[in-house]
């Protein structure tokens, strides 16, 4: 995506010096005489492009006092608080209540790289230079107004002054037109996302002039449109599959393109929640057709919220309107499903190639009834079966799900004896029916003791299809019956109508001290297949440690290479920090607070995508702070906890 995003970048700067100009950029230079050369007819916009904010310095210490002080290090905040107020000398000079951090543009140039200039708030120009010249550094006033000099040992940069901050370029390869452009009051443009956000990262599309927008997607459509025709040798069908999918694809790009603001990824720490935020917000333009979609997204409830359980190891939910335009891409490409699945039968010797109404035909048309109907609604969660082992329910729902079963049932029966299947496992057609929903059931060749540890004897995946749903289980020989139980509770519910509860129409929540247990089972068994192979492998390795050790008594030790001894010890230190930290992020998750949720809601102008992790990863994170503050302590906590149980 990166690569993608810099490529259109670069292409559409070369064109826009070839194109004519357009109506927008000749106004325009009828107000600018000096502005008719064509690298300046589209311009990089009035605003950065992309901004880092951070909150000010006195917010930062706030939240870190917080931070500190719920990881039980208070020591660990009043050697920060010393180095502010000693090394740093209370940042005199600068202001502790405004925002700072980094612009990024991306002139008209070729190539078109991009410029990093940093915004830093100064309320004394005199008493900063003073706190600044502690380095090895001079700064010297330039004769124009609000510029300056920071004069190094190996380097010389400017800097302007400017709305009260010192905007400084950054990189290897700085010059003073850096600085020329004309800058906005990082006060104000910056000001909500300072307050709603500690630390933020935001990308202004509507920052880009209309005319350049517009460019650019042409040229990327152009480039993209050229990859999307039929290959030589490629089928029918697969060749409408990847077309409509690259078709759908630009139109989603065209939509970010054209109808986005900006996107905004934001953390900020929440002690009055005892909690972290992480915000991922899209806010689109008033009116335009993707507001609509997202706004439209939201209007059917799940299915399955009945079933919704906050306490699950892990649960997922999403219950969204699909958009017109991927719906008609869907549908679009069930033709070339169709062409695709008939060539396979046929080239592979499956039976009769199936036509419209045929099971498979007719399970293809109820495929394409689920996306008319234009509701995804899918859910999954953990469970534990009756003996204490994990089971993962998920579930789907459709349209016409008899005619999928009768459809999918075919396919598998021409499957079942092909070597792939054999190979994969032990597939049961019709295992068993509940609710009127028959089973299938495929038990995997390989059964891992660490996958039987956690899932039970014969670990396997069981998929049936009711009327209105796709239901399915992972786990053991218990999984099936945790599957009919869930079916059980969600008809039970719909009866009843007890649970109606809105949620977020995507959602999901993961309790990670469950799933940690779950690894450290496993882990536990891994390990002990480890050992077991290691014991195994004795004898053999005694002899070759015998062979070298004679080797070494005969003068053939290999000689050690300077530097050697330094580089194991940093690879001993960093070996030793990994496991600090492991132990640390295992010894706080059991003191609990370790959910992470996550979930999506609607705004005013878009949609904000949240992560909330709870206070033990607070704790988590101003404990590793703290161990490298203070290593001689490692990673105990301040309090006197009893040692952590060890894993089975």
């Amino acid at each position: 995506m990166q690569s993608l995003w810099r490529r259109f970048l670069q292409f559409s700067v070369l064109a826009a010096i070839a194109l004519v100009v357009s109506p927008v950029a000749l106004a325009q230079s009828e107000k600018k005489d000096d502005e008719n050369s064509p690298a300046k007819l589209i311009q990089e916009g009035n605003r950065p492009l992309l901004t880092i904010t951070f909150s000010g310095a006195d917010r930062f210490m706030e939240k870190g006092k917080y931070i500190f002080d719920a990881a039980e290090h208070p020591e660990a905040y009043k050697a920060l608080e010393n180095f502010v107020s000693g090394t740093l000398n209370n940042l005199d000079g600068f202001n502790r209540e405004k925002p700072f951090g980094i612009m990024g543009y991306l002139p008209v140039a070729i190539p078109p790289l991009p410029e990093f200039v940093a915004f830093v708030p100064v309320d004394s120009v005199e008493a900063a230079t003073k706190l600044v010249e502690k380095a090895p550094v001079v700064i010297r006033k330039d004769d124009e107004e609000g510029r300056y000099e920071v004069i190094g040992p190996n380097r010389t940069f400017p800097v302007l002054m400017k709305y009260g901050y010192a905007f400084i370029p950054l990189g290897n390869n700085i010059s003073d037109t850096m600085l020329d452009r004309e800058f906005p009051d990082p006060a104000q443009l910056l000001a909500g996302q300072a307050q709603q956000f500690d630390g933020a990262v935001r990308l202004d599309v509507e920052s880009i002039p209309i005319a350049t927008r517009t460019l650019l997607y042409g040229l990327i459509n152009t480039g993209i449109s050229t990859q999307l025709q039929q290959r030589d040798g490629e089928p029918e069908g697969a060749y409408r599959i990847r077309r409509t999918e690259g078709e759908r694809g630009l139109a989603a790009l065209k939509m970010l393109i054209m109808d986005c603001q900006k996107i905004t990824m934001g953390f900020a720490v929440a002690p009055e929640e005892q909690a972290v935020n992480i915000d991922v917000i899209i806010d689109a333009v008033e009116g335009s057709e993707m507001l609509k979609e997202i706004f439209s997204s939201a209007e059917r409830p799940s299915y399955f919220i009945p079933l919704l359980d906050d306490d699950a190891a892990v649960s997922v939910s999403m219950s969204s309107k699909i958009a017109d335009r991927d719906k008609e891409a869907y549908i679009e490409m069930m033709e070339g499903v169709r062409l695709e699945v008939s060539r396979l039968i046929e080239e592979n010797k499956l039976g009769a190639v199936p036509d419209e109404n045929s099971p498979i035909g007719q399970a293809l048309s109820a495929v394409q009834a689920t996306l008319e109907e234009g509701h995804a609604d899918v859910f999954a969660q953990f469970y534990r079966d009756s003996k204490g082992k994990l089971a993962i329910v998920w579930a789907g729902r459709v349209v016409d799900g008899e005619a999928m079963n009768a459809g999918f049932a075919d396919v598998l029966t021409r499957l079942k004896d092909i070597e792939e299947i054999k190979k994969a496992g032990e597939l049961q057609i019709n295992s068993g029916d509940h609710l009127g929903v028959t089973f299938h059931r495929l038990t995997f060749a390989e059964q891992p003791p660490a996958a039987v540890e956690v899932f039970g004897e014969n670990v396997g995946m069981t998929v049936g299809i009711g009327s209105t749903a796709v239901w399915g289980v992972i786990g053991g020989d218990e999984s099936m019956a945790t599957l009919t139980a869930v079916m059980d509770q969600l008809e039970a519910a719909n009866q009843s109508a007890a649970d109606r509860r809105s949620v977020p129409n995507f959602r999901v929540i993961l309790n990670v001290n469950k799933l940690v247990e779950l690894a450290e089972t496993a882990e536990t068994v891994s390990r002990r297949e480890r050992e077991a192979r290691e014991q195994e492998a004795g004898a053999k390795q005694t002899l070759e440690l015998q062979a070298g050790q004679e080797g070494q008594s005969n003068g053939n030790a290999p000689a050690a290479r300077p530097g050697d001894e330094a580089r194991n010890a940093r690879r001993a230190e960093m070996r030793q920090r990994r496991e600090r930290g492991g132990q640390i992020f295992r010894e706080t998750l059991k003191e609990g607070d370790d959910r992470i949720e996550i979930d999506s809601r609607l705004t005013e102008t878009g949609a904000r995508t949240r992560i909330r992790l709870e206070e033990g990863f607070v704790k988590i994170f101003g404990r590793l702070i703290a161990s490298n503050l203070a290593p001689q302590e490692e990673s105990k906590p301040a309090t006197e906890a009893a040692p952590a149980p060890q894993g089975n």
